[in-house]
């Protein structure tokens, strides 16, 4: 069956800008980057390129920063059709003659950050390997979502579980269609989708969602085809500043904002901290993308 491919936007440097590498005995590391944090997140990525020029493997197994509380090295992969980020627990191995991308599967997360990432600042952080020990690296903070670089190529895409396209609700009531869209999308038979609430403003909305234990709050635009995940996140799309910053104009990033501070205060505060719990944001593919995408095979791992 066809299937309506998602693409979490990826890492991809293309500028001499980001082009500095690091040595550490057999080790070569490129391309250290971070998106730029949304105002008010607590939570930044981080991405490198580890090469291995020896004959014996390596393993990346702890990573610090001044400009967090706490940095993991996390992996994201789908479980049922359900994307999960977990912290790994046990580091990154590096086999010898290999190339190793922390994108899109792998990434470091910058925990409890005080003063969110801005382009074009320069975060220092140290990498520990075992064997070549510390590494002093700068990661160069970019855009605020998608690849980063200058000429914005598009990475690899990474399909999530999904449907033929033609399945997708037609635009109605927002109310309905909108969890019908999440359903279809990431709903199984043993792990039910809950969406509520859903707020919105003109052609946007936000939804939250549980599942399974976890939740968290999509941002969803409507357009030809209906209502599309535009990305998911936490507490990242709560206010108006950081709505602005991912493309909603002043007057629907305030007015979307308020409705769900307004939605949220009738929940009970214990689901709205479960939206709070996701990490980071995740961005999704524009409809032409996913459209254009349409058959690709989807996969769970």
């Amino acid at each position: 069956m066809k299937t309506f491919a998602i693409f979490a936007a990826t890492l991809l440097v293309t500028s001499a800008a980001f082009a500095e590498d690091y040595k550490a005995g057999d080790l070569t590391i490129s391309h250290p980057a971070s998106h730029a944090m949304v105002p008010g997140a607590k939570v930044g990525d981080g991405f490198v390129t580890i090469t291995n020029n020896g004959t014996q493997p390596d393993r990346l197994i702890a990573a610090r920063s001044a400009r967090a509380g706490q940095v993991q090295l996390h992996q994201m992969k789908i479980d049922n059709g359900i994307m999960i980020m977990d912290e790994l627990k046990g580091g990154l191995s590096v086999p010898a003659g290999q190339t190793i991308k922390l994108a899109p599967d792998y990434h470091l997360m910058f925990m409890n950050v005080e003063n969110p990432f801005k382009q074009g600042e320069k975060i220092d952080a140290t990498l520990t390997f075992e064997k070549a020990g510390d590494v002093q690296v700068t990661f160069a903070v970019g855009k605020i979502a998608g690849p980063l670089g200058p000429d914005d190529e598009q990475s690899p895409a990474m399909d999530m579980k999904g449907m033929d396209m033609s399945s997708m609700p037609a635009a109605d009531d927002p109310q309905q269609t909108i969890p019908k869209t999440l359903k279809t999308m990431f709903e199984t038979a043993d792990k039910p989708l809950t969406v509520e609430p859903i707020v919105v403003q003109g052609d946007w909305a936000i939804a939250g969602w549980q599942q399974a234990g976890r939740g968290g709050r999509a941002l969803l635009k409507n357009g030809h085809h209906g209502w599309n995940v535009h990305l998911c996140s936490g507490d990242g799309i709560k206010d108006a500043a950081s709505l602005q910053k991912v493309g909603l104009s002043t007057d629907d990033a305030t007015a979307l904002s308020a409705r769900l501070l307004d939605a949220e205060a009738k929940l009970d505060p214990k689901i709205v901290a479960l939206f709070a719990s996701f990490e980071g944001t995740v961005m999704m593919a524009d409809e032409e993308s996913a459209a254009a995408a349409g058959g690709h095979e989807g996969h769970s791992k």
